[in-house]
């Protein structure tokens, strides 16, 4: 089969896509990625075909800031609804749909499969008369949200000659589950079928990571709520352990300033090489480095900021897996004393 797995083009979204598709390539199917021009090095060197289609990271990056600097003044509950369905909506997918269709016309493909996030696949499917693969990045976007985000849409649906489809399409085919069953707080309107996030990087890992003194913490931001105001109150908090910090590939390590002795900054590892080394982590709450964390089975230390982290969190501290620091209570002592 001809598959274009379809994300939008960001680091949380790509990564848990991978897993499926080089099993689908290891079958002997034909996969290829079809993402911003910025993920072009990271889909090659992972052996797959790439076709830019949509903006990328930096493009959204600014438009996506002015969003998430209104989140802001909004409630905490009611933060995500706003967010990934102006976010996801309006800045990525009416951009990325043309592309999606002119990629579809040039080579036919037999099937799309689409991170939760990229809402101008099912779309794009829909038009092409293609069934479409829903696959998650984490616990399933709920029901509220996926309907506003369907609203905003409806419009692209309708230039296609397309009736909208409910939810914004995310259950016209089937819904691929990474999550656990107790991160299941609905149920998606559709057929499910599981998968175990994959726990494990397939390239080696560098020498250094090896010789970093143990217990060793792992402290990441992602890539989208990565501030250096945040880094600096987590740094100054990790001045007793030995910790290894990702800042993400787009802050550079000497803008966080001074780190504490024991402590290694980098811009990047990938965290199936950093988890199995690690007794703990420190993260914002994103999906992929809390579920990886816990497929260790390692206590995790959240500072949610927005997105899906605060349900992340809530779901964590409910079955003891992790202490939260909300936004507010996230200081050095209060750092080193979770720790």
């Amino acid at each position: 089969m001809r598959l274009l797995f379809s994300c939008v083009s960001l680091e949380g979204h790509l990564g848990p896509l991978l897993p499926l598709a080089r099993a689908l390539a290891a079958a002997g199917h034909e996969v290829t990625f079809a993402t911003g021009a910025d993920r072009e090095h990271q889909i090659l060197a992972a052996g797959f075909l790439h076709s830019p289609a949509g903006p990328s990271g930096q493009d959204a990056r600014e438009p996506a800031a002015g969003i998430r600097r209104e989140l802001l003044s909004l409630p905490v509950e009611e933060r995500r609804r706003f967010g990934f369905s102006r976010i996801f909506a309006s800045v990525h997918a009416p951009p990325k749909l043309p592309a999606l269709l002119a990629l579809l016309r040039a080579g036919p493909m037999d099937a799309i499969v689409h991170d939760s996030a990229d809402l101008a696949a099912p779309i794009a499917a829909a038009a092409a008369g293609l069934p479409s693969v829903n696959h998650s990045f984490g616990a399933m976007v709920p029901l509220s949200i996926l309907e506003f985000a369907g609203e905003l849409v409806e419009p692209l649906w309708r230039e296609q000659g397309l009736e909208p489809v409910p939810y914004a399409g995310a259950f016209r085919g089937l819904y691929v589950d990474l999550a656990p069953r107790s991160f299941s707080w609905e149920e998606p309107q559709g057929e499910r079928i599981r998968l175990r996030p994959a726990n494990r990087e397939p390239d080696s890992a560098p020498e250094w990571l090896a010789g970093l003194e143990r217990p060793l913490v792992y402290a990441t931001l992602g890539t989208i709520f990565n501030e250096p105001e945040l880094f600096r109150l987590l740094l100054d908090g990790l001045d007793e352990v030995s910790a290894l910090v990702t800042s993400g590939r787009n802050v550079d390590p000497a803008s966080l300033g001074p780190v504490p002795g024991r402590v290694r900054v980098e811009r990047f590892v990938p965290q199936g090489q950093v988890l199995p080394r690690c007794s703990a982590v420190v993260t914002h709450g994103g999906s992929g480095t809390t579920l990886g964390a816990l497929a260790h089975g390692l206590p995790l230390l959240l500072v949610p900021q927005g997105a899906d982290q605060f349900d992340n969190a809530a779901r964590c501290e409910r079955v003891g897996a992790a202490i939260v620091l909300r936004p507010g209570q996230v200081t050095p002592d209060a750092v080193r004393e979770a720790l």
